[in-house]
């Protein structure tokens, strides 16, 4: 089975990557009740794998189909009178290598005057690593303020916890956001990077 971007099936493995599992109530037809659910969420999460017009019955097949092919699981809690539907380690995975050069972190519509930073400590034993997440922090456009410690303006937790899962590097890395008193460095880097050209206030507070 292939994964396509913009299918429906990336879609509900989005949403489950997000989120360990997802409760879903039980009715008479379980993975209706399920795809609705799916449905549902696309609304809440807004983005480019929001369809609010999906039927969820299309839902429902795409979710059989992840089924049959090993990609999410789902458990029945009677007690509960609930359905608990997760990845499988099959499903991570495919879901991780179809994604991961596709990463990319959405600009709100105003800024929070945060910095995110992304700190790692990875050992001599795995340089490849740690090469590779260098490169990948400059290619989504990260400020380098030191070695190992990388500043971003905006909310990417999600984006780097799915991108540290797939190259396995979790147990080395932290991330925080702070505000920071003399911050002129940082947004003049971003200014001139062209992440900040749609807050123009920034060009009253940055020095030429």
């Amino acid at each position: 089975m292939r994964l396509d971007k913009d299918s429906i099936e990336t879609a509900i493995l989005i949403l489950l990557f997000g989120q360990v599992s997802i409760f879903a109530p039980i009715g008479g037809k379980i993975v209706l009740a399920v795809a609705k659910h799916f449905a549902k969420q696309w609304c809440k999460e807004g983005g480019p794998y929001v369809r609010p017009e999906t039927d969820p019955e299309l839902v429902r097949a795409s979710i059989y189909k992840l089924k049959r092919n090993n990609y999410i699981q789902w458990k029945i809690d009677k007690k509960a009178n609930r359905a608990i539907v997760e990845l499988t380690e099959k499903g991570r995975k495919a879901f991780a290598r179809a994604s991961f050069s596709d990463i990319t972190i959405p600009k709100p519509q105003k800024w929070d005057g945060k910095w995110r930073f992304f700190l790692f400590d990875i050992p001599e034993k795995r340089r490849s690593l740690r090469n590779i997440l260098r490169e990948k922090l400059k290619n989504l456009g990260f400020f380098q303020f030191q070695k190992s410690v990388w500043i971003f303006p905006f909310e990417c937790e999600k984006e780097m916890r799915f991108m540290c899962e797939y190259l396995e590097a979790t147990p080395y890395t932290t991330m925080f956001a702070a505000e920071i008193d003399n911050d002129r460095t940082l947004r003049r880097y971003f200014l001139r990077g062209g992440v900040f050209v749609k807050y123009p206030f920034f060009r009253h507070t940055v020095l030429p």
